[in-house]
């Protein structure tokens, strides 16, 4: 696997983590259980962390599809990085 294969996986990992975490988030909101929110944030924390040290070491260059639906995904689940990083990457916003 290529130094660009393994960032692109780490970031891809970011996101899915991100989402699995705001989804775990909303279940203790709904619920009302504390430690599934804590769960929740402690997830979307990790994953932004993961998410920047990819973006450290990953070549500026992406997939135009790619960003775009990275984008369209962060607006979806509300991660501002995602949106950022998917809007740049699309050339877009």
């Amino acid at each position: 696997m290529s130094t660009n294969e393994t960032n692109s996986a780490s970031m891809l990992h970011g996101h899915a983590a991100y989402v699995a975490g705001a989804a775990k988030e909303t279940i203790g909101n709904l619920s009302g259980s504390a430690p599934w929110q804590a769960a929740g944030q402690d997830d979307k924390a990790a994953a932004v962390e993961e998410m920047r040290a990819a973006k450290q070491t990953t070549v500026e260059t992406q997939n135009p599809t790619v960003g775009k639906v990275e984008e369209m995904l962060g607006k979806g689940v509300g991660c501002e990085g995602m949106v950022e990083e998917g809007g740049r990457a699309s050339g877009g916003s």
